[in-house]
């Protein structure tokens, strides 16, 4: 069927004040309107008070009912005007993607899922739409078309991008493998993960059950990994199939039409190239939030010319690209109202303007010959796999390098394709051969064994189900809070890690979780009782505990790093804890987590301890990630300590927290973002040394940076030193000798730099005073609305170093980089040249002309504002990385480490010096003599 080209449709949503906005005094930057053909989005620059204006196919107005901010939007009006065409365009066969996006907090999932019960008009798009899918299907059973059979089928998958490892949120946690769910090549085009659960629905409470599922599944992770569920991407896929068998001129026929919803609620987009804000980290290109950074580059690709979007350069862009080539697309954009939050505001609707652009060819998913389709599909498959390895082939004899690894793995996965198709054709073949009842009977056994499976838990259960006590998980995302309940309904329900020789009740894997944590007993009269086993971390409303302990309905209890409970006993809820100021009566995370403050307070030195709410909140959770991220490591026996430490956002001047870092090659400052996502891999190895442990197997610990978070060989911010641009007003030239600070606010050295006008023909001056050349002007409004060209010169970098330790800088492999103006998304950093030098005194000799048109935001970018420089670096190894081996392997039977001393010239012994079968002289060093050592045979060689 022929495609139709349709743009991209972006909608922009600003919600209500957050708490931490209204304390901190934000105003109001957003004001919408409706016009005759699409909407307008304005916002207001806090500082210049310059009102920058937006063209959007929608705006949503939710932040208040008052004309003066634009016309009031409900869940009810997005829905109608995003949910209904996106529905109606897949009921007619065609691939539809709806997904939101903004910076963490801005209200993207309140707009997809909702609410946390979904009642009262809180219910997001996503719940509408499944059940709007139901009321069609219903429709049409209750009005069939006269001489037609039709049957209907319904199936939902729920999957997580976790730094890059794909998550199946309807599978039970302990099956998932440990590198995540792979990808294949589909038939129809694009990438899909073959394993993952297509869970099959026969009404919508079976998808509300999986949706309960999953987010059961994210709070199971978040207590083990204390991940946040801000920082993962969650699509919700929605399969709609209906076959209609009729007759066509005594002929019978079967028509498929195949209707496919992407619900996608992306990560927190916080923006990732301002100093001291949590993204700023690595290299260009390699930002810890890779999947948001390869979309940006895959919506600008598809808007360039004769440019080819890669989209296998992260997860989320393949599983997109079936989407974003072939289907209709919407983008809803979250934001924030407050006036602290202009940058990252400014940088939604920006990427939201840039993807307006994107045009799309929609073709419809109807299919007449299942059987012909099929095979057409996969030998369209095996050609689209076939033009992809000449290409790669092309460009691996130009002498690319990644072409050459990126044809290894197709080459390698081109069997298991092969192989994936085959079954994948016999299985829709049978499909199309099954009848009603063999359908239903697979729906029935489908659903039996998903509830054996989650039966250890209950999941999404309604509370007032259980007469027993029972925990209640408690997560800082409100929908994620109270999602597991852990019944205790034995008399003594034991609780710890996986013990096979005696398994408990209940079984918590987390950081901190001992074998035998604690015992929880439970009688009519003596009421709920804890008994924390030996070493186990238990606290009960925020104080630790080391004896048996009463519990009340309403107590906030902690086990291990991160498991976070409400304590539920019904029928003595008069007895407990009462909170008067929350909805429901109950404590909720914040609660619980600022109690456990004042256990972990202690650890910060009062001039440390900060003074804003929100800041101490991230530093109490930075001091349990880090001492997690310590235990890992002693665990493992790696000299790597972590610590916490505050810093200020020299652009945002807000208080941000960053990880002093000291690993066995150097010290580094890991942004709260790296060290986060490098705190994921530590407790992967960490489960896999437990793993080693148990059962008696050697862990062998990874030597690659890539895959060994305790080995950083990225480039790190060294620093950043600040010139002004005011000289430019005038067009004057001005040498800048600038200071080099860190992140943490330390001089590094210094740095200079020069801009220097040029003629208004591109030339070098001097100019006579006469010369029609020269581009001086004495009053700087004379610029405006023209262009200027200038050169920009970095000379050199001096390394500010410490003779006691040896008068090295600490890095190396050095270059430097800057932008004109940091907000523009489309222009790209120039850089230097990479130093090999690894000295003190770093030559450049860099120079760049750049030609601007000075707008009026530019020239107040150039009257007010600054140039940064940023300098990079590789941090110079102080010492070479080793790893205990004794540490990590499981001895033999009679085997034992035993220690032994080196002589200076390098031969081993069993004894120190003098004290050889000397017992006397041992406890008298000083009348020691010397006798001679007794030395260690050399081992034998294999041959």
């Amino acid at each position: 069927m022929q495609a139709e080209e349709e743009a991209v449709q972006v909608a922009v949503r600003v919600r209500i004040f957050h708490e931490r906005e209204i304390k901190r005094n934000s105003s109001l930057i957003i004001r919408m309107t409706r016009e005759l053909q699409g909407s307008k989005t304005f916002i207001t620059n806090p500082d210049t008070k310059e009102v920058r204006e937006f063209k959007f196919d929608y705006s949503f107005n939710s932040h208040k009912d008052d004309p003066k901010v634009g016309p009031y939007a409900t869940q009810d009006s997005v829905f109608e005007d995003l949910g209904k065409p996106v529905l109606s365009a897949a009921l007619e066969g065609k691939n539809v993607c709806l997904f939101a996006y903004g910076q963490t907090g801005a209200g993207k999932s309140f707009s997809m899922i909702g609410g946390r019960s979904g009642k009262n008009g809180e219910g997001g798009i996503i719940p509408r739409t499944c059940q709007e899918i139901f009321k069609v299907r219903d429709k049409a059973i209750a009005n069939p078309v006269p001489g037609n059979s039709t049957a209907h089928e319904i199936t939902t998958e729920v999957i997580e991008i976790y730094c890059e490892q794909i998550n199946d949120l309807l599978l039970e946690r302990s099956k998932w493998p440990p590198k995540g769910f792979p990808l294949r090549m589909e038939r129809t085009g694009g990438f899909c993960c073959p394993d993952t659960i297509k869970a099959p629905c026969n009404d919508y409470s079976m998808i509300q059950k999986n949706f309960d599922r999953a987010d059961g599944n994210r709070s199971i992770g978040a207590h083990q990994l204390n991940q946040t569920s801000s920082r993962a991407h969650t699509i919700f896929k929605i399969q709609y199939t209906k076959t209609t068998l009729f007759q066509e001129k005594g002929e019978a026929k079967r028509q498929t039409v195949v209707a496919q919803l992407n619900l996608v609620d992306l990560a927190g987009s916080e923006r990732t190239d301002i100093a001291g804000t949590s993204g700023q980290m690595l290299e260009e290109g390699k930002a810890v939030n890779l999947s948001l950074t390869t979309l940006g580059n895959t919506i600008k690709a598809l808007t360039t010319p004769g440019e080819r979007p890669n989209f296998r350069e992260s997860k989320l862009t393949m599983l997109l690209m079936k989407s974003m080539t072939n289907g209709k697309v919407i983008m809803i954009a979250a934001i924030s109202p407050a006036s602290i939050c202009y940058n990252e505001t400014m940088s939604t609707l920006r990427f939201a303007e840039r993807i307006k652009l994107v045009k799309i060819k929609v073709a419809k998913n109807i299919t007449t010959d299942s059987v012909a389709e099929l095979t057409k599909q996969m030998n369209d498959m095996r050609q689209r796999m076939q033009n992809e390895i000449d290409e790669l082939r092309r460009a691996k004899d130009k002498g690319d390098p990644a072409a050459l690894e990126e044809l290894k793995r197709i080459m390698d996965d081109r069997s298991e394709e092969e192989r994936l198709m085959r079954e994948g054709l016999q299985t829709e073949l049978s499909r199309l051969k099954e009848t009603a009842e063999e359908r239903a009977k697979r729906l029935e056994a489908f659903q039996k064994q998903q509830d054996t499976e989650w039966s250890r838990v209950r999941v999404g259960r309604p509370k007032s189900a259980l007469k027993v006590p029972h925990l209640l998980n408690l997560h800082e995302d409100a929908r994620l809070a109270e999602t597991l309940a852990y019944p205790i309904d034995k008399p003594v329900v034991t609780c710890g890690r996986t013990n096979p020789e005696k398994p408990p009740i209940l079984e918590f894997n987390g950081l901190g979780i001992n074998k035998n944590h604690c015992v929880f007993e439970y009688d009519t009269k003596k009421g709920l009782v804890i008994t924390p086993g030996k070493g186990a971390r238990c606290f009960v409303n925020g104080k630790k505990i080391t004896a048996p302990t009463q519990l009340k309905h309403n107590n906030r209890l902690w086990l291990g790093n991160n498991y976070a409970f409400r304590v539920a006993i019904p029928g003595k809820e008069k007895d407990g804890d009462t909170f008067p100021k929350k909805p429901d009566g109950n404590p909720d995370y914040l609660i619980a987590e600022t109690e456990l403050t004042a256990a972990s307070e202690t650890q910060i030195s009062p001039g440390e301890a900060p003074n804003d709410a929100h800041l101490r909140h991230k530093l109490n959770e930075a001091l349990r990630k880090v001492e997690q991220a310590n235990l890992i490591a002693a665990d493992l026996d790696i000299n790597a300590t972590f610590s916490p430490k505050i810093i200020r956002n020299r652009e945002t001047k807000e208080d941000n927290v960053v990880v002093h870092a000291e690993l066995p090659q150097g010290v580094y400052t890991w942004p709260w973002e790296m060290f986060t996502t490098r705190l994921v891999d530590m407790v992967s190895l960490w489960q896999s040394w437990q793993y080693a442990m148990a059962n008696g197997q050697t862990f062998q610990m990874p030597d690659k940076s890539a895959s060994n978070p305790y080995l950083d060989d990225s480039y790190q911010l060294v620093g950043e030193a600040d010139v002004y641009l005011a000289c430019l007003g005038n067009m004057i030239e001005n040498p800048f000798d600038v200071t080099l600070l860190s992140m943490t606010g330390v001089q590094e050295g210094r740095l200079k730099v020069d801009i220097i006008p040029l003629g208004r023909d591109g030339s070098e001056g001097p100019w006579d005073d006469e010369d029609d050349n020269d581009p001086f002007v004495d009053n700087p409004e004379e610029i405006r609305n023209k262009y200027i060209q200038f050169q920009i010169q970095i000379d050199r970098l001096q390394f500010d170093v410490d003779l006691k330790s040896g008068g090295k800088p600490r890095f190396k492999d050095v270059f430097v980089r800057y932008k004109i103006n940091r907000e523009d998304l489309d222009e790209q950093y120039k850089e230097t040249k990479r130093d090999a030098s690894s000295g003190v005194d770093v030559k450049f000799n860099y120079k760049q002309n750049h030609k601007v048109f000075v707008d009026s935001e530019m020239f107040n970018h150039i009257m007010k504002g600054r140039l940064t420089f940023q300098v990079w670096g590789k941090v110079a190894d102080t010492k070479p990385y080793k790893v205990n081996p004794t540490a990590l392997v499981m001895l033999p039977p009679g085997w034992k480490k035993q220690m032994a001393y080196i002589a200076p010239d390098g031969s081993i012994h069993w004894d120190p010096p003098g004290l050889e079968g000397n017992a006397a002289t041992a406890s008298s060093p000083g009348n020691v003599t010397p006798v001679k050592p007794n030395p260690i045979p050399p081992l034998p060689t294999k041959t």
